[in-house]
């Protein structure tokens, strides 16, 4: 029984250890990617900052392409931990509309416009078979979430299905993105896009469903 539970306590030891150093990697490589650009931070770079050897970063990633989209793992932290101070008592457009600026604020202060492009660059490409927009993604999962919430409730039409609505949003915000990045960043992402995204949502309102039967 006492092997066993060493045995139990080495191998949760040893996983520990192991996402410890490959969020050492995603860590050193935000800051770097952030202050340097991705086209001028090297795979010395990013090893050298993560106190991490090139047997190991193989270990956990293939290319530093792969580590360029796995940063959607540090943004989804972000993202959480933003939702759950969020007030659910607010309405389901004022919940989303907060996170949008939360979002919008992240990507142009913290993440900016050369990097953001890279990213997308990346998806572009292929290279790493990561989807950075896709459902296993806390933020979609977020959004999924305060659909569904607002449909419960009344306040979001119900005649397309939850996932349908919860797609639309996301592409909304991406085309917001994009635009931001194809102008050099050279507004304030989220003075712009939040009173788009106001009006597009008029049209997931519940009371957009009740006209259209009328």
């Amino acid at each position: 029984m006492k092997k066993a539970k060493d045995k139990l306590y080495m191998r949760t030891k040893d996983e520990f250890n192991e996402q410890k150093q490959r969020q050492q990697l995603l860590n050193a490589a935000w800051k770097l990617f952030y202050q340097n650009g991705y086209q001028n931070t090297t795979m010395e770079d990013i090893l050298k900052e993560a106190h991490c050897s090139k047997g190991r970063f193989y270990y956990y990633f293939h290319a530093k392409a792969e580590l360029l989209d796995s940063m959607y793992e540090l943004f989804d932290e972000k993202y959480e931990e933003f939702y759950r101070n969020i007030d659910k008592t607010l309405g389901s457009f004022e919940q989303l509309l907060l996170l949008n600026r939360f979002m919008f604020d992240f990507m142009s202060r913290q993440i900016g416009r050369e990097l953001l492009t890279s990213l997308y660059i990346s998806q572009l490409s292929g290279t790493t078979g990561i989807r950075f927009w896709g459902e296993q993604r806390s933020f979609v999962k977020i959004i999924l979430e305060i659909v569904k919430c607002g449909q419960e409730r009344g306040e979001i039409r119900t005649d397309l299905d939850c996932h349908t609505l919860a797609a639309d949003i996301v592409a909304e915000e991406r085309s917001q993105l994009i635009s931001w990045c194809l102008a050099d960043g050279t507004y304030d992402l989220a003075a712009v896009s939040i009173p788009k995204l106001e009006r597009s949502y008029i049209g997931y309102s519940s009371q957009y469903e009740v006209k259209k039967e009328q």
